[in-house]
């Protein structure tokens, strides 16, 4: 392809922004769609900003009016959330129904809106974001969230046995324990709880953002030959 028109849902997380500010010094990129909840500063005038809540009854209906006449080469999915009091136990309903929708269901309205316009181009990379603790049973207290990451996992293998043969590359990654808002403010860990998380993990150190998007840079923009894989990202943690 000779230019990109890319995809990115979750764009305020601390990983996305490292990965718009590196796909932004490709020249290639002529136009970067980011979906995002809350406000986003807009400092390139390839950049369109779409506002959308996946956590309030996702409506179809406008996220396709939002990216109508739009065909995608690239679709790289950020978005995502967990629970602390997501435990199999004592799970509620409305935990369970919220976790699914964000992480998962929406993923699928979006492949579902985008993935013609990718067969009729004879073109598409698709990377989705799972967890490398979905493939060990998660943790006690996170079951939703870790059932939705397997969920992506089954994703990625339906669509690249399905639509390889339309040049469409469609991967995953699972970071392990990354320096991010994702644990110190979603799931509230202090930093002396991730320092000691960082002992038991084989590289001695905590993963940094940079660690994830070189893998997700690879995979969507350097990348003609690999689909249905998931890359593991974690130092060795679950080695």
């Amino acid at each position: 392809m000779d230019s990109y028109n890319v995809l990115i849902s979750g764009a305020n997380s601390d990983l996305a922004k490292v990965f718009i500010e590196k796909i932004l010094k490709n020249p290639k990129v002529k136009n970067l769609h980011l979906i995002t909840h809350s406000g986003y500063k807009v400092s390139d005038k390839r950049i369109n900003v779409h506002l959308l809540d996946f956590s309030t009854n996702f409506d179809l209906d406008k996220f396709q009016g939002l990216i109508s006449n739009q065909t995608f080469t690239h679709y790289i999915q950020f978005h995502g959330i967990a629970y602390t009091d997501d435990n199999f136990q004592n799970l509620s309903g409305k935990i369970f129904k919220e976790t699914l929708e964000i992480n998962l269901v929406s993923v699928l309205a979006i492949l579902k809106v985008i993935l013609p316009s990718m067969e009729s181009q004879n073109y598409g990379r698709i990377v989705l974001m799972s967890t490398a603790s979905a493939s060990h049973g998660g943790g006690k207290n996170s079951f939703s969230y870790g059932l939705a990451k397997h969920g992506i996992l089954y994703m990625v293998k339906y669509l690249s046995k399905y639509y390889t043969n339309k040049n469409i590359l469609t991967n995953s990654v699972s970071p392990g324990f990354i320096r991010s808002k994702f644990h110190t403010q979603m799931l509230n860990k202090t930093e002396s709880e991730m320092e000691e998380r960082a002992k038991s993990i084989k590289l001695g150190r905590i993963g940094t953002p940079e660690d994830v998007v070189k893998v997700m840079y690879n995979l969507a923009f350097e990348n003609d030959f690999v689909t249905g894989e998931n890359i593991k990202i974690d130092g060795g943690d679950f080695i």
